[in-house]
């Protein structure tokens, strides 16, 4: 019952029932990744995205290890946010009119990320007119789970020039 937004505030409400994302949705989440810096530099990628879903992918690159020839938490933790990230906007009406900070992240490292590319899952876990949490894990390619995260966001609509 907490998950719903009140019908009298549509602009930012999570339809449960969507199957499918919009053309808007889709084009503003690939806006979104087109215009983050930091996407690009680690090198993630989006291997599919659903309503209240996200499934992306960083491809393992040894320039991203530390010094114990694993990937460096903080490269994890991003590939997680990113992933969160994408499963809210895709709830969002029109994810280029808002922007989602995040308010908060655990990630709870369960195994090393060592030689191969990591995966990320994220789903909605609740969705509110100004707060989300999105729950997400990362996992190997055979889905060994690697860590779980939940990522709480703030939305906020684009300030107008």
């Amino acid at each position: 019952m907490g998950d719903r937004v009140p019908s009298s505030d549509k602009k930012n409400s999570f339809n449960q029932e969507q199957r499918e994302l919009t053309k808007l949705q889709k084009d503003g989440i690939k806006k979104r990744l087109a215009n983050n810096p930091v996407v690009e530099f680690v090198g993630i990628k989006l291997v599919e995205v659903a309503p209240g879903r996200s499934n992306l992918v960083l491809p393992h690159r040894e320039e991203l290890q530390n010094s114990m020839g694993v990937l460096q938490g903080g490269i994890l933790g991003v590939l997680a946010d990113v992933a969160g990230g994408v499963s809210l906007y895709s709830v969002l009406p029109d994810p280029v009119k808002v922007v989602i900070p995040t308010i908060e992240f655990k990630l709870n490292f369960l195994r090393p990320a060592g030689g191969e590319d990591v995966r990320a899952r994220g789903r909605v876990a609740h969705h509110g007119r100004r707060i989300a949490v999105c729950q997400v894990d990362l996992s190997t390619k055979a889905e060994t789970l690697l860590a779980t995260g939940l990522f709480t966001y703030m939305i906020k609509e684009v300030e107008k020039a």
